[in-house]
């Protein structure tokens, strides 16, 4: 991918690192949910707010569309096999169609829960991802640490990078302006809860 073509000539893109995924899921669907209700124009999939895994053995994967507050889900079923779950490649691809929709409202952020094994592989929402940033739209992406080497190949290491803790969430989302909002939620409340 080359992603030097965005608006500002430098893509605006951080990944937020991990390797707990629940945290991951609390962190990118609470990050979503209070910029969209910050006044934020924003685009992408998070953890659907009642599906953050709870440790239970099920195969809900739902996640929430956030321009359109549409729920799918991306996990199918597949009985009592020691794997019994696994994304829906289908499923993964209607979710990239509905936030490919949504560009055409001017989102101001795209964030993407995650960059898993299909995006590792060229799939999944890896064109959405790519289509953002051509548009210069800022990205926010949840990374799991096994992929890293693969993520940054793929932003040809242009990405910046924070841990779920990090206080670089709270400056990069800052440096954008995200932080100056000034609607139902307080600003500080904004990040200060996203970190």
């Amino acid at each position: 991918m080359d992603f030097s073509h965005g608006k500002s000539g430098r893509p605006s893109i951080l990944a937020i690192v991990y390797t707990d995924g629940a945290a991951a899921c609390r962190l990118m669907s609470d990050l979503g949910r209070r910029l969209r209700d910050a006044g934020v124009v924003v685009a992408g999939l998070v953890p659907y707010q009642g599906a953050v895994d709870d440790g239970s053995p099920r195969c809900d994967m739902e996640v929430e569309e956030l321009s359109s507050h549409f729920i799918l889900q991306l996990a199918e079923e597949r009985g009592k096999q020691p794997h019994g779950c696994r994304v829906d490649p289908e499923a993964v691809q209607e979710a990239a169609a509905l936030i490919a929709a949504s560009f055409r409202n001017a989102p101001e952020l795209l964030i993407v829960n995650k960059f898993g094994k299909l995006e590792a592989d060229g799939g999944g929402l890896s064109d959405v991802i790519s289509d953002a940033v051509d548009q210069g739209i800022p990205v926010i992406v949840g990374v799991p640490e096994r992929h890293l080497a693969t993520w940054r190949c793929f932003t040809s290491g242009l990405a910046e990078e924070a841990s779920l803790d990090s206080p670089r969430i709270q400056q990069w989302l800052a440096r954008r302006g995200f932080g100056l909002r000034r609607n139902t939620v307080g600003p500080q409340h904004v990040l200060n809860s996203a970190a």
